[in-house]
């Protein structure tokens, strides 16, 4: 009997590719206030320092830290650190993302017909606590998390399975008991899979014939049918 559904968050449950960009334009448009600099050469400096950061952390929550990736551009573009620089722009970025992004369509609708029919929603992330706790509130989904896991809590990143069994020991459930959604084949189903968890692939146009989930949706609301699917069996 399963009583408990996993989310991811980015790209599962609103879409943040789209509000990235802004996000990472509007870093951009605050920097060269301050230093005459082309969107080209900016792009690179700043990939070049995200990258460095990445092969520095791989595997951490702090490898996806954008005040890292942020402090290595000004030490490279300023020959120092400037804090209030450093913050300003690590702001513009989230303030941004979280002012832009919106929930993907029926996400609200389906998550409270899941609570409705007496399921326990968490979510399992990369990232750090407290961005993906920002976004959780921006995006009024407080009501219907039931708990919370980030790559930083669990110290290790999906598909790791730490992420995965530290979620399911705080709803109180087994990996058979459990159901998994998320958009990356690696990371989400890859993950479920390990684990006898249930796996759905929230298809974005990203699925890996090397990897097949249980389900395949293209849609939130498509969640609905399985859940009733499987209650049946």
């Amino acid at each position: 009997m399963k009583k408990v559904i996993l989310f991811d968050l980015d790209d599962t449950l609103y879409d943040y590719a789209t509000v990235h960009k802004k996000a990472s334009e509007a870093i951009f448009k605050k920097f060269r206030k301050s230093v005459k600099i082309s969107k080209k050469d900016f792009d690179e400096k700043f990939s070049a320092s995200r990258n460095e950061i990445h092969r520095e952390l791989s595997g951490t929550a702090s490898g996806h830290n954008r005040v890292l990736y942020i402090q290595r551009l000004i030490e490279k573009t300023h020959g120092t650190v400037e804090p209030k620089v450093i913050l300003d722009l690590y702001d513009a970025y989230w303030d941004t993302l979280l002012n832009k992004s919106k929930l993907n369509p029926g996400v609200i609708k389906t998550l409270k017909e899941i609570k409705k029919r007496g399921f326990k929603i968490g979510i399992v992330t990369d990232l750090t606590s407290h961005i993906q706790l920002r976004k959780i509130h921006s995006l009024g989904l407080t009501n219907y998390v039931d708990g919370l896991v980030s790559s930083e809590e669990a110290g290790r990143e999906k598909p790791h399975p730490s992420p995965f069994l530290l979620l399911l020991n705080k709803l109180d459930a087994k990996p058979s008991e459990a159901i998994h959604v998320g958009d990356s084949p690696k990371k989400d189903v890859e993950g479920a899979n390990s684990l006898g968890i249930t796996s759905i692939h929230l298809d974005i146009g990203n699925s890996d014939k090397k990897i097949k989930a249980n389900y395949k949706i293209k849609e939130i609301s498509e969640l609905l049918k399985i859940i009733e699917e499987l209650s049946k069996n």
